[in-house]
């Protein structure tokens, strides 16, 4: 079910750069954590904290540059932030910490299959950031 608006989110989510979304990279971080934890749904106005929702478990925010945000002190082509909470009656600190592992390698797994396929993340621009 979904959470009344303006509550803290209760599960695993992405905050996308919405002028480059990489939705295929984070649909991947997403299909990967499922298996771990549960994935936050959206609020009933189809955001999570407010912010638009793209694809599911993934809300899309202006440049993180300039709203001062983590991810906006780095060009690197994919960078996203994982939010997850150990306080979700459905999660602990263990859950929460193999979903953060998950989100890590299920990216670098992407971007190396991308690179191996030929696609655009090979050398210096298969940095990633999360």
């Amino acid at each position: 079910p979904n959470l009344p608006t303006g509550t803290i989110p209760d599960g695993f989510y992405l905050v996308a750069d919405v002028t480059n979304p990489r939705l295929d990279w984070h649909a991947a971080i997403i299909d990967a954590v499922r298996r771990v934890t549960h994935i936050a749904p959206a609020d009933p106005d189809g955001t999570i904290i407010g912010e638009p929702v793209l694809q599911e478990g993934v809300i899309g925010i202006p440049s993180p540059r300039s709203l001062g945000l983590c991810a906006g002190v780095t060009d690197a082509p994919y960078a996203t932030t994982t939010e997850v909470y150990p306080d979700s009656p459905k999660a602990d600190a263990d859950t929460c910490n193999r979903a953060q592992v998950a989100a890590i390698t299920s990216a670098l797994d992407f971007l190396l299959a991308e690179r191996r396929a030929g696609g655009g993340a090979g050398g210096a621009a298969a940095k990633a950031e999360l």
